[in-house]
């Protein structure tokens, strides 16, 4: 015969709540193997970075550098947008505008992120456009000591 509760209701067996912790922790595992990797990967610089663009601001003091960063089959092509100094390639995420096409369609020769574009107002602020379509990871509103407008392409 099953245990019942004081309130009526028949009691969860141990073993069921053991299996869902143990199933828990094994996903929770593989998780934090799967950021490992990535950070490795990202870190021995396996990853490819393509310039779509660089902007000296009015001072040549930094740059605006657009580029395309893709880590392979795992993730989706990005376009990102760092504030650099003037001369230096970005090596990683960009600090100022990480998007990628999301689910947006489009044509199956694209192996790119989408088109931005990146424009000084003068050597503090920054303008940077993107499509509409876009899904944004990361929007910063200053980087470096630089102001940073968004904005979404006519379209």
């Amino acid at each position: 015969m099953r245990d019942v509760s004081d309130t009526g209701v028949p009691a969860t067996p141990r073993r069921f709540s053991r299996r869902w912790f143990i199933a828990g922790l094994v996903l929770l595992l593989c998780a934090a193997a799967a950021v490992y990797v990535h950070r490795q990967v990202e870190r021995l610089g396996l990853c490819e970075v393509s310039l779509v663009s660089r902007v000296p601001s009015p001072d040549r003091e930094r740059e605006a550098v657009v580029y395309h960063y893709d880590c392979g089959a795992t993730s989706s092509a990005a376009t990102h947008v760092a504030v650099l100094p003037a001369g230096e390639l970005p090596r990683d995420a960009g600090d100022v505008l990480i998007t990628d096409h999301g689910h947006a369609p489009t044509p199956a020769w694209t192996t790119t992120g989408p088109d931005v574009t990146a424009a000084w107002t003068d050597a503090r602020h920054l303008r940077v456009t993107r499509p509409p379509h876009a899904r944004v990871f990361r929007a910063e509103p200053r980087s470096a000591g630089v102001e940073i407008e968004h904005l979404l392409a006519p379209g």
